[in-house]
């Protein structure tokens, strides 16, 4: 997905996504408002070239979870059968 900054109504500049990737034709797609175009164009390369940004670089997903029980199932199980 590619996105792009065009200016609002109100003097502010809105970050779009660019309409080849819309899903509905008729509906454009915002991601945010900025009040200055610098800051939007910013944004829209942060966007457009994501290398080196991290979105949260505390995330924890549903995967990491799932596969941390699994260790820790693995290492009670280990301590167990080492205590027999």
């Amino acid at each position: 997905m590619k996105w792009e900054v065009k200016e609002l109504q109100d003097g502010r500049w809105g970050i779009f996504l660019c309409k080849k990737y819309w899903k509905f034709k008729d509906k454009p797609v915002m991601y945010s408002a900025s009040l200055t175009k610098q800051l939007a164009e910013e944004r829209v390369y942060r966007l457009n070239n994501p290398n080196g940004y991290s979105n949260d670089e505390k995330c924890y997903t549903a995967g990491m979870a799932k596969e941390d029980k699994k260790k820790k199932k693995a290492e009670s199980k280990k301590s167990k059968s080492s205590n027999k």
